[in-house]
């Protein structure tokens, strides 16, 4: 997986998240290709995905818990 890619992966799962936090859902499952279930692109992943309370993957599932959001 180059950088464009990982790009593309990212602006994919911000996509998902803003559908998810519009819905009122307080986590994001995002499911992973194998490609991207890579030390590299996992650690790419971890260093761009900050701002939650949590992320962690489930075997092929990217889960975020998003921070709390201000009324």
């Amino acid at each position: 997986m180059n950088n464009d890619d990982l790009q593309h992966l990212l602006n994919s799962i911000q996509s998902e998240v803003k559908s998810d936090v519009t819905s009122g859902k307080n986590t994001t499952t995002y499911k992973l290709s194998d490609e991207a279930l890579t030390e590299k692109v996992l650690d790419g992943l971890a260093e761009n995905l900050k701002g939650y309370k949590d992320v962690r993957i489930d075997g092929s599932n990217l889960i975020l818990t998003h921070a709390d959001q201000e009324a």
